[in-house]
């Protein structure tokens, strides 16, 4: 049992170093009112810029917050957008480890606003914020801790 064990944290410890040592969970507040099957074509091209932007196939986290009418308030063109954002806006938190590389994280805006794009929603409409948190803080289950990360 033990072997295995360590078979599987060093497979862990391989894929985490190829993928930067993330594992993105992806929190989306929107405006109710999406069917299942749009926040399925949501999820698949989040899912896809995820993958794009060099994290692993199997790494799939995400959760979708639906506010009703007045609960979710922005300015319709802050920063200064050429058009106002729709009801279709996005707000995206992307939980990663600390020390997430400034260019993964800019490679991956850039790969959720094209996929988004494909799947039907506008530029101005996809905000995206990033929280980092050490691994040490969060179990994905099993009440396991993943690694810590070794920065090169």
């Amino acid at each position: 049992m033990e072997a295995v064990r360590c078979s599987a944290l060093a497979e862990f410890q391989a894929e985490s170093k190829q993928s930067g040592g993330s594992m993105p969970l992806f929190t989306v507040t929107m405006m109710s009112g999406w069917s299942t099957n749009e926040k399925d074509r949501l999820s698949r091209a989040i899912h896809a810029a995820s993958v794009a932007a060099g994290y692993l196939e199997n790494d799939l986290f995400q959760r979708f917050l639906s506010m009703g009418p007045g609960d979710l308030r922005v300015d319709l063109y802050y920063p200064a957008l050429p058009k106002p954002r729709t009801d279709q806006m996005l707000m995206i938190e992307v939980m990663v480890s600390s020390g997430t590389d400034t260019n993964m994280k800019k490679t991956l805006v850039a790969a959720l606003v094209e996929k988004l794009g494909d799947a039907g929603i506008e530029p101005n409409d996809v905000m995206v914020f990033f929280l980092e948190t050490d691994r040490a803080s969060g179990s994905f289950g099993g009440g396991q801790f993943a690694p810590p990360v070794a920065f090169a």
